[in-house]
């Protein structure tokens, strides 16, 4: 398809990667998002893993079934903030071919912040729940200082002539409500929500500060484009849940989460397919884009254990599954004709978690869990994620916090590629994200 692009335009490619079940790589989530498992800082300092367990309306859509046995009124909150820090750095190499070290040049930083709330109310038989929580966000923060070059006896003087901005926020929110009832020692229960979007906007841009040398700039002239977008359409998420007590010790449970598509028009991002590093690319135009996206169905089995002895601890297992290879992407665009279909060959991932919550006194938890999670695009990207927490209880008023610790390093190409230079394909990512998560309720 020919297509009439500026030189500007042309060289800001960004790399669009599948994000796995909860936190993806930040720069693989232009249009495919990180999903959020809960708002609830039980949730995240237990790694997800308590899926047979309920701690509050927002963590409903994760199991519906876990409210079957509630009893009471419960009003619940929370607020959330995913901190990211990411290192670029390229390879120096001597006269022999050796690599020396490596030369950090990009230190990226920047936090999403999301809000999350609900109430339930049970009979002890009979569970019912309303909650709005964060589901995905495309967070993301990229900001690279370009310098001039200088002669001796300048040395390490070049002056800073301009930057390259990227930058993605909002979220996505979920709205919905979750029913569940208890029969004997089974539990079943239904959840359905409905998509919306929050204060969702990008940049991307070249700031020019020095206008007489601009060989590394992407371009010439200070530039920068910004959109607000929103979700089009969306279709329900429909979350189910059964739950089966073994007895006093043991408990059992089984999850679905339906697939969904998601529609917005956005500024011009066409998705391709780079053969050379094996990844998809977008390019970013000037025409509007339409896009429509199919997340697959999600299904996980989850574990709970209170051990027989009398120190009041419960151990909590989880196992999820996705089958990527039924995501799908079609767009069209204002210089085209008709859909064209986006294809990557995806694949199968797993997400196993575990947690331990221990109550030190009647007052104050103490709450580890650990994820390993699968990427659907290459077992190199998979990653391994660390969570704990705490919180107190006086009476009926609860305070917890939590905080999830990840990381991921991998290699590929700029970002953007200086004028008349081509692409440095050996360039190291090192990404780091922490996930803070601070949640009050009180229980009537």
């Amino acid at each position: 398809m020919k297509r009439r692009l500026s030189d500007a335009y042309k060289i800001i490619v960004i790399s669009l990667v599948l994000s796995s079940t909860v936190i993806g790589q930040s720069y693989f989530n232009t249009l495919f998002t990180n999903q959020i498992t809960s708002g609830d800082s039980r949730d995240l300092a237990l790694s997800g893993s308590n899926t047979s367990d309920y701690s509050g309306p927002s963590n409903t859509f994760n199991n519906p079934a876990n409210q079957g046995s509630f009893k009471g009124l419960k009003l619940a909150s929370g607020i959330s903030v995913l901190g990211m820090n990411e290192n670029r750095s390229y390879p120096a190499i001597d006269q022999f071919g050796d690599r020396v070290t490596d030369n950090v040049y990009v230190v990226s930083r920047g936090a999403q912040m999301a809000y999350s709330g609900g109430v339930s109310w049970g009979s002890g038989n009979l569970g019912v729940s309303l909650a709005s929580t964060p589901f995905v966000t495309p967070a993301f923060f990229y900001k690279e200082e370009l310098r001039g070059s200088l002669y001796p006896p300048n040395v390490n003087r070049d002056p800073l002539i301009g930057y390259h901005h990227i930058e993605q926020s909002g979220v996505i929110q979920g709205t919905g409500a979750s029913l569940a009832s208890t029969f004997g020692s089974w539990s079943l229960g239904a959840g359905l929500r409905f998509l919306h979007g929050i204060d969702l906007e990008n940049q991307y841009g070249v700031s020019v500060l020095d206008d007489v040398d601009t060989a590394a700039l992407a371009s010439g002239t200070t530039f920068l484009k910004n959109e607000a977008w929103s979700l089009d359409n969306s279709s329900p998420v429909i979350n189910l849940g059964v739950i089966k007590d073994l007895n006093l010790h043991w408990r059992l449970s089984a999850s679905y989460q339906s697939g969904f598509s998601m529609e917005s028009t956005r500024q011009g991002a066409i998705p391709m397919f780079d053969s050379t590093m094996a990844y998809p690319v977008i390019s970013w135009n000037a025409d509007s884009v339409s896009l429509t996206t199919d997340i697959p169905s999600r299904l996980e089995f989850g574990l709970r254990m209170k051990p027989s002895n009398p120190l009041p601890t419960s151990v909590y297992i989880s196992v999820a599954y996705q089958d990527w290879s039924q995501y799908s992407l079609a767009y069209s665009d204002s210089l085209a004709d008709g859909a064209t279909s986006f294809a990557y060959p995806m694949q199968e991932a797993f997400t196993f978690s575990g947690g331990v919550e221990h109550w030190v006194t009647e007052q104050v938890p103490f709450r580890a869990g650990f994820s390993w999670v699968e990427s659907p695009l290459a077992d190199e990207l998979a990653q391994s994620r660390f969570s704990a927490g705490s919180g107190w209880v006086s009476g009926s008023f609860q305070f917890d916090i939590a905080i999830q610790l990840s990381s991921v390093q991998y290699t590929f190409t700029d970002i953007f590629t200086p004028l008349g230079l081509t692409a440095n394909d050996w360039e190291n990512v090192n990404e780091t994200k922490t996930s803070y998560s601070m949640s009050v309720s009180y229980s009537l």
